[in-house]
């Protein structure tokens, strides 16, 4: 008997506390656990005057086209504009070695004494000039015909000259320049990759993946690898898998260039009602808001609000031709802004798709208010069945 009125009593209690939870939620709900600010309080904060400056923005579809358009464009300059023009014309150094072959037309004379019977077929007489090294003012030095100026010249420029100063000393001499070693024209690479290496260019030119296979090719995953050229104090970075897949970003190397592979992967902070809160890192190519909420699992079905999902970041106060509110920028010269995506609209979901995540941004997803309503009718269970609340939390077996 004592039983049945405990358990009345008990149930009298429980249908009070739950009369007061129903009428009073909103009054409550702000004592209750959770795990970051709730939907109407970040909706609330172009309105909030602790919080003013913050613009809270409701994005579409339009909305996110247009600042793809506008934070993509200028993310990456071009390769294309630090091009070798010419790859074509190879130019002499100092450091290069040359080897210089001479003819000359019977009878030769000059640099052989063996009879023209022993001559070649045709009666000429090849003389081989030992390797010469382009010394640090730029020439070698040619029997007969003196000091020879290399250095900023063709192989065919330096044979002209040579055949010009042997005339009138040999009979009709000809002459044929090459190359031996390259060491004053030569790409640099260095960075993530297997090995730094320096990388000669040859006539035709060396582009950008060409002395990258020189290195061994990346250590890291190709998507998350910055390319970066180096050339008179100017830099421009691309990532690698766009000079891959764009042929006109593969641009042919200038002497002198350094390439860097940069593994620096961007992150963006992902907290709240998902199936997973992390830091995620991202290629450098970007992601989509709906790819990075993808990559933790998307929301938790059980607790997310699908109207509150938000991405905090600083953007510029030009982004946007008009914002909600009066433009306040923060000490950084930057205006802090709140993108507001309402899931549950199936058309916002092409925002989600399109609209893209920057590095060190944050994405929160808020908390349902049937979700606010369960954590508190679990503390009320607790407290009218405190023995229940401690058997089912485990305490008590």
């Amino acid at each position: 008997m004592k039983t049945a009125v405990g358990v009345m009593r008990s149930k009298s209690v429980l249908q009070l506390a739950m009369a007061f939870a129903m009428m009073g939620l909103c009054g409550c709900a702000s004592y209750l656990p959770y795990s970051g600010p709730r939907t109407s309080s970040v909706v609330d904060a172009g309105e909030n005057k602790a919080l003013a400056g913050i613009q809270v923005v409701d994005v579409n579809y339009a909305l996110a086209r247009l600042i793809k358009d506008k934070l993509e464009k200028p993310a990456f300059s071009s390769l294309a504009d630090l091009a070798n023009a010419n790859p074509n014309l190879y130019t002499v150094g100092p450091g290069d070695t040359l080897q210089v072959y001479i003819w000359e037309a019977p009878p030769a004379m000059l640099f052989t004494s063996v009879p023209s019977s022993m001559a070649t077929p045709s009666g000429s007489m090849m003389t081989t000039i030992p390797e010469q090294i382009v010394s640090s003012d730029g020439d070698i030095a040619i029997p007969f015909a003196g000091e020879i100026s290399c250095s900023g010249r063709t192989l065919t420029q330096i044979e002209a000259e040579i055949r010009q100063k042997l005339r009138g000393q040999a009979n009709d001499p000809q002459v044929v320049v090459s190359l031996v070693n390259n060491y004053s024209r030569s790409v640099t690479v260095v960075g993530n990759v297997t090995r730094s290496t320096s990388v000669p260019l040859v006539p035709g030119g060396v582009n950008v993946l060409q002395a990258l296979a020189a290195a061994g090719g990346v250590d890291k995953p190709v998507n998350k690898v910055t390319m970066q050229i180096s050339r008179a104090g100017k830099v421009v970075d691309m990532p690698l898998e766009s000079v891959i897949k764009n042929p006109q970003e593969n641009i042919s190397l200038h002497a002198g260039d350094i390439l860097t592979a940069l593994y620096e992967p961007l992150h963006v902070t992902i907290l709240g009602a998902t199936t997973q809160s992390r830091e995620l890192d991202f290629e450098a190519t970007g992601v989509s808001l709906g790819q990075a909420l993808a990559r933790v699992g998307g929301l938790n079905g059980h607790e997310a609000d699908a109207k509150g999902v938000f991405v905090f970041r600083f953007e510029k106060p030009s982004l946007l031709p008009q914002w909600p509110h009066p433009v306040q920028v923060a000490q950084n010269g930057l205006v802090p802004v709140v993108f507001r995506f309402d899931l549950s609209n199936p058309a916002t979901l092409f925002a989600a798709q399109t609209f893209p995540i920057q590095n060190h941004d944050l994405i929160y997803v808020g908390t349902a208010p049937i979700t606010e309503l369960q954590k508190f009718l679990g503390l009320i269970v607790q407290i009218v069945y405190p023995i229940q609340g401690l058997t089912n939390a485990g305490v008590i077996h």
